[in-house]
């Protein structure tokens, strides 16, 4: 007896269903190292792969996957037989700062028409904001805060390739705006920035 699991389609008729899509070994580690990258754990400069492999206790192959599509993000530079993890000049800088202006614009515009029209998540986002009021001697809990705010306001227009290279751009300036975060005065400014923001999305 086949253990394959089935379902019915409109017509009655069962079918097989859709299999569960699991991440593979090279997209965890993917994943993580991107997320280590973007909080500072692999700071610019040369890592060695074989600690990769024994952290992730897997062979070379799946962390030079891993790698490669983390090249492909600028994150990292691969050498012959040297990693290294790329630091951004100031007009490196500039240049991604301006990229992101552009689409997250393009999104905030497209997303604001689908929050107008649920109430919900504009009260989501409202609560989200007050509480970060609270993170202003905790720079790590409000740059996630932060994170989320934007990137559930991107993800409402509904365009997951444009999310996907919203996202990829944050990652590759986050340990710089880390060091932007942590004096009160920038925290201040991108609270009232926010709270901006809910202003335009309930008009």
């Amino acid at each position: 007896m086949s253990n394959l699991s089935t379902a019915e389609s409109d017509t009655g008729e069962q079918v097989p269903a859709s299999p569960i899509d699991l991440p593979s070994i090279p997209d965890v580690i993917y994943q993580q190292l991107r997320r280590d990258i973007g909080r500072g754990v692999y700071r610019p400069g040369p890592i060695r792969i074989r600690p990769l492999t024994e952290r992730f206790r897997v062979s070379a192959t799946p962390v030079r996957e891993a790698l490669r599509r983390l090249e492909a993000e600028g994150l990292v530079t691969l050498r012959k037989n040297q990693i290294l993890v790329n630091a951004l000049s100031e007009a490196e800088l500039r240049e991604i700062f301006a990229i992101r202006a552009e689409l997250e614009a393009f999104a905030l515009r497209r997303g604001a028409e689908q929050i107008r029209k649920d109430p919900k998540l504009l009260a989501e986002l409202e609560s989200q904001v007050a509480t970060m009021d609270e993170y202003e001697r905790d720079p790590e809990d409000w740059r996630a805060a932060n994170e989320s705010f934007h990137m559930k306001i991107y993800r409402a227009a509904g365009m997951p390739r444009l999310s996907s290279m919203i996202d990829s751009l944050w990652i590759a300036v986050e340990p710089y705006l880390r060091l932007y975060v942590s004096t009160a005065g920038s925290f201040r400014a991108s609270q009232e920035q926010h709270r901006s923001i809910l202003e335009h999305l309930r008009e």
